[in-house]
């Protein structure tokens, strides 16, 4: 049920194919932030909750100073939220938005063998940026550096340069697949997209990738971002073009 109600409201633009795609990538990321938000509403219908109790109860009986009183309350509460709503509008669903990030990053992008505890920790002493961008799920559309710092700071892994099925509702340039890059550890893989981990063998499956190669640590450990970038997109976008596979690499934001 949750499934066909993603697939004709938020996945709506996009083909089945792509449907499937993003179901496994990021519908649980639309599931919390979703009851985040039922949070408020939540909390306007709650006091009305006793008042239906007390209204299907036919032998409970209120003198009239009482009953004047909930209605007092109700609808001084009414108006307050309704003032709430129009003042603190952008704080109450700012707050419902930092709640879902932090429920996200514990529930989903902890959960995996590539990055565990121990490496979270490694992460934020060695760049705390990157640790916030990765916890408040910034890192989508940076794959390519943000999974070259995460292999830095660890000082272990590699970084995987693949082409990943177009689920983009819109195509430029006609291509079919779009150059995807994740971190690998132990078998598994941390993408950027999901801000998820995936036994690595999975991640291409979702994805119905083609790998490109591979990069450890020992390979790029002595280089600078900007000096790996330099010396690998002419290669990258050589391969990309005979693959039927867009790439954007030449400035800070990637595509996936």
């Amino acid at each position: 049920m949750i499934k066909y109600f993603m697939r004709k409201t938020i996945y709506k633009e996009f083909d089945k194919e792509s449907q499937d795609m993003l179901l496994q990538l990021t519908s649980k990321q639309h599931i919390i932030e979703l009851l985040c938000f039922m949070f408020w509403a939540v909390a306007y219908i709650s006091p009305f909750i006793p008042l239906f109790i007390i209204d299907v109860c036919e032998d409970i009986e209120f003198s009239m100073t009482t009953n004047i009183a909930i209605i007092t309350f109700m609808l001084i509460y009414f108006v307050g939220w309704l003032v709430s709503m129009k003042v603190f509008k952008r704080a109450m669903f700012g707050f419902s938005q930092l709640l879902s990030e932090k429920i996200y990053f514990l529930v989903c992008t902890t959960k995996g063998k590539a990055l565990g505890k121990n490496e979270f920790n490694d992460i934020k002493q060695e760049n705390e940026k990157l640790y916030e961008f990765i916890e408040t799920q910034m890192c989508r559309g940076y794959c390519y550096s943000i999974c070259f710092e995460i292999c830095k700071a660890l000082k272990k892994g590699y970084i995987e340069f693949l082409a990943i099925k177009r689920f983009s509702p819109h195509s430029d340039d006609g291509k079919d697949f779009t150059m995807h890059v994740l971190y690998v550890n132990k078998g598994w893989a941390f993408d950027t997209y999901s801000s998820r981990q995936y036994p690595i063998r999975k991640l291409h499956e979702i994805y119905k990738a083609k790998v490109y190669k591979t990069f450890s640590f020992e390979e790029i450990s002595s280089k600078s971002y900007e000096e790996f970038r330099e010396e690998q997109e002419p290669k990258i976008a050589k391969w990309a073009i005979n693959n039927d596979c867009s790439m954007f690499w030449k400035g800070d934001k990637e595509e996936t």
